[in-house]
């Protein structure tokens, strides 16, 4: 790990306790932590590397045994569109993702909130809607 990634975990650690949210290092360039939203807790993961933070989601919504149906992959692709810093996907493993990516240069408190408050909203606002989608998905293939 070069000294500047060093100096950006650092500097995030900071940002998370000024926050106020605990973590954890799962290892030298990765944060866990654990958030509340209305009706579900997530976990976030954010990775440090030499010229990004990227805060994840991830899975956010493992994939039914029969893949995301056009309902759930509307609503996906429509608050992709909708959200302001926040992206939302697929991994390879069908897993749906919510993140955002900051670049490294002047990374600084405010935008390391606005990033974990846009990453925590979105969760939060969204996965209802997206398991409704689903369940809407389910019964029309039934």
């Amino acid at each position: 790990m070069t000294a500047s990634v060093q100096a950006r975990v650092a500097e995030v650690a900071r940002f998370f306790r000024r926050y106020g949210w605990r973590f954890d290092m799962l290892d030298d360039e990765t944060f866990r932590t654990i958030f509340r939203g209305r009706v579900a807790a997530f976990v976030a993961l954010v990775r440090v590397t030499e010229h990004w933070v990227v805060l994840t989601v991830n899975p956010f919504v493992r994939p039914p045994g029969a893949g995301f149906g056009a309902v759930a992959l509307r609503l996906l692709a429509s608050a992709n569109h909708q959200e302001n810093i926040v992206k939302l996907g697929l991994d390879d493993d069908d897993d749906v993702f919510v993140n955002v990516e900051l670049p490294t240069e002047e990374l600084g408190y405010e935008e390391f909130s606005a990033a974990l408050t846009a990453l925590s909203h979105s969760a939060d606002r969204l996965i209802v809607p997206l398991l409704q989608a689903m369940a809407i998905d389910e019964r029309n293939t039934a």
